[in-house]
């Protein structure tokens, strides 16, 4: 292998790291479009599950029984329903349309949180909402791999403590990333050489992981609910626009 994909393997193991663990994964998006400079696209949606696998089970171990069991409780079945009607419907659903769908949401519910804080979205906050939220972080995960804004957008709209906001979010997507390694495994398109890869990195993914929970430790939760605020409108933005 190249030195540079070596090097790019590695700031995306950094970046993952970092993002699980102090903001939920919200930069988890251009981890995909980063590995493509050196990679197919196959190949680097291919390497990422691996990837965050690794760092899922780093960031378990950080935030272990923090989270909100009876919220995870309520998302996993959505996630389910969300993972399984996109594979049964992906020849009816155009991509590109599902991504500039997440964007337009992901700006306006920004914006509405950075400037419009007085206007609460109170149909969000209830079970159904749970549902519909992860149900479309597990469509939007399969299809256009960024199951991350529905969720973010839902534990934001319930201002979620910041810790349980981090936990929650990592045993979410550690869940739901096992899900999607049965499809991939019974596809053929996980190879020993490719999870032979993702472990050589591991010990980067411990760097990430530590560097992670620091940051989120400096963050109140007023703080925090910003942070994740602007950070879903740089991912509306970079949905849109890449």
């Amino acid at each position: 292998m190249e030195i540079s994909a070596i090097l790019l393997i590695a700031i995306v193991v950094l970046l993952i790291g970092i993002s699980k663990s102090a903001f939920a994964g919200a930069l988890g998006v251009f981890a995909v479009p980063l590995l493509m400079f050196k990679f197919s696209a196959v190949e680097a949606i291919t390497l990422m599950l691996p990837l965050l696998i690794i760092a899922d089970a780093m960031s378990i171990r950080s935030y272990w029984k923090k989270w909100d069991k009876r919220l995870l409780a309520s998302l996993i079945p959505g996630a389910a329903i969300g993972i399984i009607s996109a594979n049964l419907l992906i020849e009816y659903i155009n991509s590109d349309y599902l991504r500039i769908i997440i964007a337009l949401i992901c700006i306006l519910f920004a914006l509405k949180n950075l400037f419009l804080k007085q206007l609460k979205l109170n149909f969000i906050n209830n079970p159904i909402g749970a549902v519909v939220m992860s149900a479309s972080s597990g469509v939007s995960s399969t299809l256009v791999h960024a199951g991350g804004p529905p969720l973010l957008i839902y534990f934001t709209a319930i201002e979620l403590a910041r810790t349980k906001f981090v936990a929650t979010a990592a045993a979410f997507f550690a869940i739901m990333n096992l899900m999607k390694l049965v499809g991939v495994v019974s596809l053929g398109l996980l190879s020993v050489e490719t999870v032979l890869t993702a472990a050589a990195f591991f010990p980067l993914a411990i760097v990430g992981n530590w560097l992670g929970v620091r940051i989120n430790q400096g963050l109140d939760k007023d703080l925090f609910l910003k942070v994740m605020n602007y950070l879903l409108l740089m991912l509306g933005l970079w949905l849109a626009f890449k």
